[in-house]
């Protein structure tokens, strides 16, 4: 990331209970992180004015002529806009074509309230849950033994906060001490999260909370890139400095990012990815019919991360459903199982490519080649007297994608647990074996530690079971 590139990120309170989703989930309070996109860049798309069958006018009425589909909020805050916010936010409607007969007024905190805030809504996350989540970046290798996550969670949201909308409580914050500039971006951003939240038709895919993530974590995982991409395109179709001035040179000196530098690549990957590749899908359909199009992805969600990675795929390549049985039934009977889910394509690509120690990781480009052609996949993790068990199966749509995912993984655990006596078979420091066995289109890789019975499970799943 560029110094150009490089602006706050906005930290979005979404449920203030752990979020179970799985390795691209952003976990902890379930806080939701978004990067600013270059204004220039997208606007460079336009320059043509037409894409496919869509005209684009980014001068003048940038989407369409069609009157904002308006709808009524009751708020409690929408009192002291001040005309600068409420350009802003009159912009705003217009851009994303929606508009709410109530507006909604930010309130204004200082970097140390909203500290304090964030410290309040860590204090509801258990010590348990952190060392469950500890324990599965352990095992898959994002994360050292002794990494403090906690800690890690605060210094990184307060570091890079910017601002936040609560659709729980239906309010909004900025940060007192943010240039008018930065301020009427975030705030551009913010308010499309109001319209969203509160729009009608939207209503059925936004109504979501930790309980339904703790079971459907791709799920949101798909909702979270969606609302994220859109308010990201909004926000980039927006001429703040039109609206406040010209504040981008009086910003002061650039926000430090000293956490999210130094992190491991596994959370700078993952808490950025709803973001960035929402952009690029949401961006990709409002290319092809301006935001009337965006609107039915919140009515016809993508059924995949896959297909939020690879928009042309959207409704179009449907996913495998993955079972897990009869191996989970046999995991539950000797080990408590912590979480399970869909294991999609953005997991795989981060599993071979960002573990803590660089030496391991595989190129972006190896680990996104052996990730494509995905075509389904399930993740088991469950522990017992502290020892972790990974358990995941992939189907592919070819035998040859398949053939190309077994090479990367088989690289990958070479890397990190050293060349394998056996193949297929890999030991670990911790005594823990690893393996690898392809059965056709149908790839397993499992990290199973020494206190639980491997060889009847092995035996369990080389007779042929590829349900």
């Amino acid at each position: 990331m560029s110094e150009k590139d490089k602006t706050l990120l906005i930290v979005i309170l979404a449920v203030a209970a752990l979020c179970g989703c799985f390795m691209i989930s952003c976990c902890a309070a379930s806080f939701f992180i978004v990067s600013h996109a270059d204004k220039n860049t997208f606007h460079e798309i336009f320059e043509s004015g037409i894409v496919e069958n869509y005209t684009v006018d980014t001068q003048n009425d940038r989407l369409d002529e069609n009157t904002p589909d308006t709808f009524s909020v009751d708020i409690n805050n929408s009192d002291g806009l001040s005309e600068a916010e409420q350009k802003i936010i009159d912009e705003t409607e217009k851009v994303r074509g929606l508009k709410s007969t109530e507006k909604l007024a930010p309130t204004y905190q200082s970097e140390e309230e909203l500290r304090e805030y964030l410290i309040d809504q860590l204090d509801e996350v258990s010590d348990e849950e952190l060392a469950d989540e500890l324990l599965l970046y352990n095992v898959l290798g994002f994360a050292p033994k002794n990494f403090d996550l906690r800690q890690f969670y605060l210094d990184m949201y307060t570091e890079q906060i910017a601002g936040f909308y609560d659709p729980e409580e239906n309010q909004m914050y900025l940060i007192k001490d943010d240039s008018p500039y930065e301020n009427a971006l975030t705030l551009s951003h913010e308010y499309t999260h109001f319209l969203q939240y509160n729009h009608p038709e939207f209503s059925k895919t936004l109504q979501y909370d930790d309980d339904f993530c703790e079971d459907h974590g791709e799920t949101c995982l798909i909702i979270n890139a969606l609302i994220e991409g859109d308010a990201t395109l909004t926000e980039s179709l927006i001429d703040a400095e039109s609206i406040i001035g010209n504040y981008r040179d009086q910003s002061g000196s650039s926000p430090s990012s000293n956490v999210y530098d130094n992190a491991p690549k596994y959370f700078q990957d993952s808490l950025l990815f709803p973001y960035v590749y929402g952009y690029d899908f949401v961006a990709y359909h409002y290319l092809k019919g301006g935001f009337e199009a965006v609107n039915d992805l919140f009515i016809n969600l993508p059924q995949s991360v896959e297909q939020i990675m690879h928009p042309e795929k959207y409704l179009k390549d449907a996913p495998v459903e993955v079972t897990a049985e009869p191996f989970r039934k046999k995991i539950a009977d000797e080990f408590d199982i912590i979480r399970e889910d869909v294991l999609n394509e953005a997991d795989i690509k981060m599993l071979l490519s960002d573990g803590y120690n660089e030496n391991w990781q595989l190129s972006e480009q190896q680990a996104s080649i052996a990730a494509e052609g995905w075509g389904g996949g399930s993740f088991i993790i469950a522990k017992n007297d502290g020892k972790p068990l990974f358990f995941s199966k992939m189907i592919w749509d070819t035998e040859k994608d398949a053939e190309e995912a077994e090479t990367a993984f088989s690289l990958y655990s070479d890397r990190r647990f050293g060349q394998s006596e056996n193949t297929g078979i890999w030991k670990s420091e911790d005594s823990s074996s690893v393996y690898l066995i392809r059965q056709n289109d149908v790839l397993y890789w499992m990290i199973l530690p020494d206190n639980f019975e491997a060889g009847s499970f092995i035996s369990l799943l080389q007779n042929g079971s590829i349900l």
